[in-house]
């Protein structure tokens, strides 16, 4: 009886585990999908107004947009949008010209913008050490 117990209360406390390793994993993937900061090669942590990329040499570069995108470029430099961005078949960055836009791309490739897509721009982009600001 005592084993039979045993069993149970094992299966009942792996479904509790189960559940709580998805919660955990669920709520550090939406970290992630908005995280607003990153790490340099060097270790220095940058932050923007959306998400953060390092390019070819390291350097981080984060959108100037809440929810704002960003997107490495063929040669490796990144450019940011007001929205979400995404690389066309065609290697060439777009983004939503909505802030916070979703972008996605179709079956075909071709990216997809809400509002319109407009390319990706430097100009979008900073790159603001997080223990500068104050």
């Amino acid at each position: 009886m005592a084993h039979a117990y045993a069993r149970q209360s094992g299966r009942a406390g792996n479904v509790r585990i189960s559940r709580w390793l998805g919660v955990i994993m669920l709520t550090g993937i939406a970290v992630a999908a908005f995280a607003e900061c990153a790490t340099d090669a060097y270790g220095d942590v940058y932050c923007g107004g959306g998400q953060c990329i390092r390019d070819r040499h390291g350097t981080v570069w984060c959108s100037r947009f809440y929810e704002g995108g960003a997107q490495l470029t063929r040669d490796g430099k990144v450019v940011c949008g007001r929205g979400q961005c995404a690389k066309s078949t065609r290697g060439e960055v777009f983004c939503s010209s909505v802030a916070a836009g979703a972008v996605l791309k179709d079956s075909r490739g071709q990216v997809r913008c809400m509002g319109r897509c407009e390319p990706g721009s430097a100009q979008h982009c900073e790159n603001t050490r997080a223990d500068s600001a104050g």
